[in-house]
């Protein structure tokens, strides 16, 4: 019995995040689907994120061929949130292991270095990616989508992505 596909993506995700060279980022598919200010972003992010992208925007396009250029673009920046500090391997297995008893909001914040603290900074990708791209100049819909990629009421292109992206 073959095991399920996302597993498979999920044992090749965690090797890549141990073993980064193996992390195959298609930048000029990027660079044909994103605005130079976009593009720049994109660049900015760690190869591996930008190979997952890349993986994410194709498959967005293979499930729905007529979508949107602006779907396809917050594909590609969907975790570029992810790109403005240091994102270490046991950090990227962790965030998809881990998953707190309560959300840890208000004035309660955890100490830095632990999971708790890594576990929110991985929460909040997608509202900085966001801000990201809309402080470089980037289109207000690429950064709606972004910001909304985890939201399960979020809008159509938003639910295409993060379906994508959960087995991916």
């Amino acid at each position: 019995m073959k095991p399920p596909v996302w597993y498979v993506n999920a044992a090749f995700r965690t090797l890549r995040a141990f073993v980064p060279a193996l992390a195959r980022p298609d930048d000029a598919f990027a660079a044909t689907w994103l605005p130079a200010c976009e593009f720049d972003l994109y660049r900015g992010m760690d190869r591996r994120d930008r190979d997952h992208a890349c993986r994410v925007a194709r498959r967005v396009l293979a499930v729905e061929p007529q979508v949107s250029a602006m779907v396809v673009r917050a594909a590609l920046l969907h975790d570029v949130g992810k790109s403005a500090a240091p994102y270490r391997a046991w950090e990227r297995i962790a965030v998809h292991l881990y998953r707190p008893w309560r959300p840890h909001g208000g004035a309660e914040v955890p100490a830095a270095g632990t999971l708790a603290a890594v576990w929110q900074w991985h929460q909040a990708h997608a509202a900085r990616g966001a801000s990201m791209i809309l402080a470089a100049g980037g289109d207000p819909e690429v950064a709606a989508l972004v910001r909304q990629h985890h939201d399960p009421d979020g809008p159509a292109g938003a639910d295409l992505i993060r379906a994508v992206d959960a087995g991916t």
